[in-house]
């Protein structure tokens, strides 16, 4: 069976039967949808070594990260007012 290395909302890694459903990058702290276009072309500049994913939106919330503001533009929106 294969499984899955997830980021817990405690930080940790866990190992899931389920792929995530969102990626992150965990210098910057960030979340967003697997196929974000921004995300995806940084992988060659050296994002792939801080990559995490996670099983959830409020799994990522809960770890510390923030939506993405190119592929999450409403969530980075509301998160952004709500930081201000």
């Amino acid at each position: 069976m294969k499984t899955y290395k997830l980021l817990s909302a405690s930080g940790s890694i866990e190992e899931s039967e389920s792929p995530g459903t969102l990626g992150g990058n965990s210098k910057a702290k960030i979340y967003g949808t697997l196929d974000c276009s921004a995300a995806n072309s940084a992988l060659s500049k050296g994002y792939a070594d801080h990559r995490v994913f996670f099983a959830s939106k409020s799994v990522a919330i809960d770890a510390g990260y923030r939506p993405c503001g190119s592929c999450m533009r409403q969530e980075y929106n509301e998160w952004k007012a709500a930081s201000a």
